[in-house]
């Protein structure tokens, strides 16, 4: 809406919610976000507390609250840390919360109030050291009055600390039941691939789990910007990673086809697993596809395959990658159960999606493959590549400037496999936040075996601390290996831009 919302559109809204089944289908909160307070600055002149804006909803929120809350829905509002509120004037001229936490959570509570959106509009998108003290008052305060739940919204924006920065999955703990863990989503399926690459780090960092979601931003389904099947790939991603569902469009005017990816129970159920656990990034075929799974708290498995190549085509999914035997797979887009078998395929459209769970698991026996691990520290640098201190590095080094102008190089040697095509593991770390309207959240690597074809892989964000936020284990294809003599591996970086920081590789022996 704009931050415009008034009486009649939210009115419209709720009872179209639960007319349409979406109530039903779980969609159990209904958030009016920016654009209810007052535009003249000034505060309720008896409790001190935001005012509201009277010309958009001349009987107040109340109502509207108990409207919803009769339906079967539970309130929630919006607020802001800072100064000013969300607005689409700038200046904004909407007051925020700093300051007067406790009256404006005592007005919150006679709404009925079960959930706030707390933002700290208007801030710099850059590291700060008062953070937790902000959005601390708005946490306790609302605790006071019993509104149990509050989204920190902070769109992914580190914490500055004595030992370096944390993202919001670290420092709104204890502070929050969700925080975002990306900046604004946006139209277009660029704004998607950006989030989706940031929620990867925070899948794998264990801090996601009941009374501690990770926020992706309300939902672009049924919103200009993308086809259809970039649009359910969206919401089964976001089902998947345990994010909020909100609806951010008008449902009174959707497709039949669009309100089915929306009410897709099966997804929404997934999302709302009680063992609240998201899939994690199995790997990644830059530009070709990625492979997401996670537990469920029954046993079963949530897999998502998601296509990169942006063409029609077959996705196809072996168990064996996954570990597993053979599983009963039931396709989340058609219903369709199939029993018993070992490997799925189907033909998608265009950054398509495979949204499956497997169920009558048979697993295979535990095995590891026996990998040697290669401190790229120990490599030949060139053209402005260099060492540098690393405190969660395995050699407490790492190498970085890698690419740039002078495309900054690393050369491993005398590095001996068994395999001619592996899987190699990559210790990196990418603390190149992007935000929107900036990056996408990854660094691009060119990777040659034996000095043969150059292949680009991308690195995804691996956290916010170039010192510490290593992802481990990350698994990039490679072909070319000899097997009865020494192998060399180069890393440089794509263009002009900067590729991420390496630890070691690890290669098959």
């Amino acid at each position: 809406m704009a931050c415009s919302p008034n009486n009649d559109k939210i009115t419209t809204i709720i009872n179209a919610l639960a007319d349409g089944g979406f109530v039903k289908a779980g969609y159990e909160f209904f958030q009016i976000d920016c654009g209810w307070a007052a535009r003249d600055g000034q505060r309720n002149a008896t409790t001190g507390a935001l005012n509201i804006d009277w010309n958009a909803f001349p009987q107040g929120l109340k109502p509207l609250s108990d409207l919803a809350r009769s339906k079967g829905m539970k309130w929630a509002m919006y607020s802001d840390a800072g100064i000013r509120m969300c607005d689409t004037q700038v200046p904004s001229p909407v007051l925020g919360s700093l300051n007067h936490e406790a009256v404006d959570a005592d007005f919150f509570q006679t709404l009925n109030t079960e959930y706030v959106k707390s933002q700290n509009q208007n801030a710099p998108k850059s590291p700060r050291t008062d953070f937790t003290q902000r959005f601390t008052k708005m946490w306790i305060e609302l605790q006071r009055v019993g509104i149990p739940g509050m989204l920190v919204c902070q769109w992914g924006t580190p914490f500055s600390t004595s030992s370096g920065l944390q993202g919001p999955a670290e420092w709104t703990q204890g502070i929050s039941t969700s925080f975002r863990l990306s900046d604004d989503i946006a139209m277009g399926w660029g704004n998607i691939y950006r989030i989706y690459n940031q929620a990867i780090y925070v899948a794998k960092s264990g801090y996601i789990g009941p009374g501690h979601i990770a926020d992706a931003d309300l939902l672009e389904v049924g919103n200009e910007g993308m086809t259809f099947d970039e649009q359910a790939t969206h919401f089964a991603s976001w089902a998947m990673l345990k994010s909020a569902l909100m609806i951010s469009t008008d449902i009174t005017q959707l497709s039949k086809d669009t309100i089915a990816i929306l009410l897709n129970r099966d997804l929404i159920d997934i999302n709302q697993d009680a063992a609240v656990k998201p899939v994690e990034l199995v790997q990644r075929w830059t530009g070709d596809r990625d492979l997401w799974a996670g537990d469920l708290a029954n046993g079963d498995l949530a897999v998502l395959m998601v296509d990169l190549s942006n063409v029609r085509r077959t996705l196809s999914l072996n168990l064996a990658g996954l570990g597993i035997v053979s599983a009963t797979i039931k396709d989340l887009w058609t219903g369709i159960v199939t029993n018993d078998v070992t490997s799925f395929s189907k033909q998608v459209n265009g950054h398509g999606s495979l949204a499956l769970r497997l169920s009558n698991i048979q697993r295979a026996p535990a095995s590891a493959s026996n990998y040697t691990y290669i401190t790229v520290a120990t490599g030949s640098i060139s053209s402005g590549a260099n060492i540098q201190p690393c405190t969660g590095c395995s050699s407490s080094s790492k190498v970085g400037n890698l690419g740039g102008s002078s495309n900054g190089r690393v050369v491993l040697s005398n590095v001996y496999t068994s395999q001619t095509t592996q899987n190699v593991k990559f210790d990196y770390i990418n603390a190149d936040v992007g935000y929107l309207g900036g990056g996408n959240n990854e660094r691009l690597a060119s990777i040659s075996v034996n000095n043969g074809p150059q292949q680009i892989v991308s690195f995804p964000l691996s956290g916010y601390n170039w010192d510490t936020d290593i992802n481990k284990g990350y698994s990039v294809e490679l072909s070319g290996f000899y097997t009865n003599r020494q192998n060399s591996i180069s890393i440089s970086g794509v263009g002009n831009a900067w590729a991420p920081d390496f630890d070691r590789v690890g290669v098959i022996g």
